[in-house]
């Protein structure tokens, strides 16, 4: 019986999602979880795997944008006959998509067609760096070894994300030509679909089309405002002894330690204390968490993504700072899985380092509370009857308030500035 592969739900927010490619062909053989298709929202891109030993039948088309749930494939037995599905009118498609009708043929890059030399030496280096040696310009009247390094030389220096040049590699786009609308001129997925679709790269200066990430966090917030009651409770906490631990802790361990680290760490361990911070409301029913996950906001040039980092208060320190810097590289090549951005019960968000005091930060459902973060400044203040200079940081807790009252919001708090107060405290209760 064949078993169908269906479009993905990859987040809440999340209505349609487009087929990138189909990395097995109609009709190759497939093994049970077996990568079969590549995916994306507006966020992400994600691998389907395949449901079943059996044979690929490919309903939808690379770049074809389909809802949620919809059939893009099955997998059959061998002999079976694909089953018949109903073409329904597609999702309305982003501008920046523009999907193809279905008759319309693949475009390929344009290729040199005339016949160039080339010495043995440079057909075998261009087999071994898997270059394509009908598109290495000669430097004279054959291809030589030097120009085929040049132009393999030249595509890895390229600032492309791993997905794009696996598409560019696959559709042979010459991928100097493509002009990236990626952080500092990266080239991602969609530069290689306006490619093939034949589409003019972004001009310099432009408006800006609100679709894609930009769209989906638009539509995540103002459905959290709408759905929720948020108050944002604020306080100012003494962190001095907080930057003297970073500071001994970057000399002891001869690695950086930054304050979201450290922030990480002790909101993990005051969710201990305040469970009902870290619940959701499922149907009429307060879910308490039973893991401690904690979300990271991490700012990309087209939007904002919040990457989790998962059993947060059983993790040291340093474990937390290596796994925010991956999680963080991974956000910005637009390579984090689905569970690497989904299943957070808090989510922190420092906006210090902009120079921002304080802000009512706005809750990333289905979850109950988040907790923004302003920079450090340096105050008097009056310390034992003496005038010292002290160093201050404000705390913005916006939480649900059909969920937390004030009080419960005020304790938790409490507990997190003790913690940052008191930095020996995050050590004595959650490990080195």
């Amino acid at each position: 019986m064949a078993t169908k592969i269906i479009m993905p739900k990859l987040g809440m927010a999340m209505s349609n999602g487009k087929v990138v490619k189909w990395l097995k062909e109609d009709g190759a053989e497939v093994k049970k979880d077996e990568p079969v298709v590549v995916v994306m929202s507006k966020k992400i891109t994600y691998e389907v795997v395949a449901p079943a030993d059996g044979i690929v039948r490919c309903i939808s088309r690379a770049k074809d944008t389909c809802d949620i749930g919809q059939i893009i494939g099955f997998v059959t037995a061998p002999g079976e006959e694909t089953p018949k599905v109903e073409v329904t009118a597609p999702a309305e498609v982003p501008v920046e998509t523009k999907a193809a009708a279905p008759a319309k043929e693949k475009v390929q890059a344009p290729q040199e067609t005339k016949f160039i030399p080339s010495s043995p030496a440079a057909r075998r280096l261009a087999k071994e760096l898997g270059v394509d040696i009908s598109r290495v310009v000669p430097a004279g009247g054959r291809v030589t070894e030097k120009d085929v390094q040049r132009f393999y030389d030249e595509q890895a220096q390229i600032s492309i994300s791993p997905l794009a040049r696996q598409m560019a590699e696959a559709e042979g786009l010459d991928i100097t030509t493509i002009q990236g609308s990626g952080p500092n001129g990266k080239i991602i997925e969609d530069d290689i679909l306006r490619m093939l679709e034949g589409a003019k790269p972004k001009a310099v200066v432009e408006n800006i089309p609100f679709v894609g990430m930009r769209q989906a966090i638009a539509e995540q917030m103002a459905h959290s405002l709408q759905t929720m009651a948020q108050i944002t409770l604020m306080t100012k906490v003494d962190v001095t002894e907080l930057k003297s631990t970073r500071e001994a802790l970057r000399a002891r361990w001869e690695r950086k330690v930054s304050y979201t680290d450290l922030l990480v760490k002790a909101v993990a361990v005051a969710l201990t204390d305040h469970p009902l911070l870290g619940a959701k409301l499922e149907s009429e029913e307060i879910v308490m968490p039973d893991e401690i996950n904690v979300g990271v906001a991490v700012a990309l040039e087209e939007g904002l993504i919040v990457p989790v980092v998962r059993n947060a208060d059983r993790m040291t320190v340093p474990e937390i700072g290596d796994r925010i810097k991956e999680l963080a590289r991974r956000a910005r090549e637009n390579a984090l899985d689905v569970d690497e951005v989904t299943g957070a019960a808090f989510t922190v968000t420092n906006l210090g380092m902009y120079g921002v005091d304080g802000f009512t930060p706005i809750i990333n459902p289905p979850e109950v509370a988040i907790l923004g973060v302003g920079r450090i400044t340096e105050e008097l203040a009056l310390v034992n009857g003496q005038v010292a200079a002290r160093s201050k940081m404000v705390l913005s807790l916006t939480i649900d308030h059909r969920i937390v009252d004030g009080a419960p919001g005020a304790a938790f708090l409490q507990t997190l500035a003790q913690l940052l107060e008191h930095p020996a405290l995050i050590f004595a209760r959650g490990g080195k």
